[in-house]
């Protein structure tokens, strides 16, 4: 029977890269900012001395680029060596923001620091009282992207212990920068246990049952593109009692929220800032007060009186929202922080409802989008049409937040929104 193994899944952890917020922000906070990414991974190391894992393993990117600073490279040898006055090891591999060095890391890392080679597979073995336990394998990238398929070099002598093999990864066969391979890869690989992956920034189970196929995420977000709450696995390997949790490491938790205006009766911006307090007073009571805070991005959508002042004057209209709702949030724990308006709104016509309950005509058109909407085959005709600004293969690494970039969500919002627009553009030009 296989020895247990307790051991903590990371990735992503970005040392030296901070959280970015738009436009200034209340200097009180800004070395928590600053020190957030930090901190995610000092809680990584106090679970693993608390919870007495028999290792650590880091699927990839470490340091947030290959010019790894001294900062950064100096705090994480620290830990490491915090972790080796517990008898902990850390097993890594390279991702493509950290590729592995030949010559050599920037400090001396602490000899319970085992670093994957990038020519073929390494494979780490772990005892326990002079008792193999488990096996950790895995490959470093050579540079900024891999093309190499790595997993089907992940073998190992025998299936007496646990075997744990870590890969970066976006899991997508057709991908020449980031590791080609798909799920059915890792799943017909008899040879591993638990495929600890990175290069996700989210968490996902992959597959629950052996092999184990599992993204712990980035542990703290930095930006909009890396919403909800960042952390790590525990797991816990063993025939009867196998499980893993995900545990929570954020300080700061980016997050989304759609705000409907269709409501909303004023055309002023005073009683709109009104109406966004309440909403996001009842966002924020039901939230998890155990985070130092919320960083938002507010998304105004819903037909409304104030579609016109949106229109004349968006800009300066949003930065005064954004201004009056910062002063309202600040100094509240935890903290909410607006990072931005997106207007989603479009102009409320008096008596839709019952101008298209009476004019068969729209009725047919609104019934004839929605079933377009639902067929697969006229959306990918429509997603093909849009050419290089529709990429379902998005590079999650370099994204840029400034491009214009249509994802699936923002499709749809785009469909919808368009819709409305033929709508309301038919109502005008019809005396009905």
């Amino acid at each position: 029977m296989k020895s247990s193994v307790k051991f903590i899944h990371t990735a992503d952890l970005h040392l030296g890269s901070r959280i970015q917020l738009n436009k200034n922000f209340d200097s009180d906070l800004d070395q928590n900012y600053k020190n957030a990414v930090y901190n995610s991974f000092n809680k990584i190391i106090e679970a693993a001395i608390k919870k007495e894992v028999n290792f650590l393993v880091i699927s990839g990117d470490v340091f947030d680029n290959e010019a790894r600073s001294v900062k950064a490279t100096r705090y994480f040898k620290d830990k490491c060596e915090q972790l080796k006055e517990h008898g902990i090891n850390i097993y890594i591999i390279n991702g493509n923001h950290d590729p592995y060095r030949r010559e050599g890391e920037l400090l001396e890392l602490p000899d319970n620091v085992y670093i994957c080679d990038t020519e073929e597979v390494s494979t780490f073995e772990i005892y326990e009282e002079g008792k193999l336990i488990a096996r950790v394998l895995g490959q470093s990238y050579r540079g900024s992207s891999e093309s190499r398929k790595m997993c089907t070099f992940y073998t190992t002598p025998d299936q007496s212990v646990y075997n744990i093999g870590l890969l970066h990864t976006q899991l997508d066969p057709n991908d020449s920068n980031y590791v080609p391979v798909s799920t059915n890869d890792l799943m017909e690989n008899e040879h591993i246990d638990y495929w600890a992956l990175g290069h996700i920034h989210e968490n996902r189970v992959i597959n629950d049952h052996i092999p184990y196929i599992i993204y712990p995420g980035i542990p703290q977000g930095r930006d909009m593109g890396e919403t909800g709450v960042g952390g790590y696995y525990f797991v816990n390997l063993e025939p009867e009692n196998t499980y893993y949790k995900f545990e929570k490491t954020a300080d700061y938790i980016f997050d989304r929220i759609e705000i409907n205006l269709s409501e909303l009766n004023k055309d002023n911006l005073s009683e709109l800032i009104y109406f966004l307090k309440d909403e996001i007073d009842e966002y924020y009571n039901s939230l998890d007060k155990e985070v130092m805070g919320y960083i938002l991005r507010i998304v105004l959508k819903g037909k409304t009186k104030l579609y016109k002042l949106f229109q004349e004057q968006e800009e300066e209209s949003l930065n005064d929202i954004i201004k009056k709702l910062r002063s309202h949030y600040s100094g509240r724990m935890p903290s909410i922080f607006v990072n931005d308006i997106i207007n989603r709104t479009s102009k409320k016509i008096q008596d839709l409802d019952n101008i298209i309950a009476k004019d068969p005509f729209i009725k047919e058109l609104i019934s004839f989008m929605s079933n377009l909407k639902e067929n697969d085959e006229k959306v990918k005709e429509i997603k093909n049409a849009m050419g290089d600004i529709w990429n379902p293969e998005v590079d999650l690494e370099k994204q840029d937040p400034k491009e214009f970039q249509i994802t699936d969500q923002l499709f749809e919002e785009l469909f919808d929104e368009a819709k409305n627009e033929i709508i309301k553009e038919i109502i005008e030009r019809r005396d009905l």
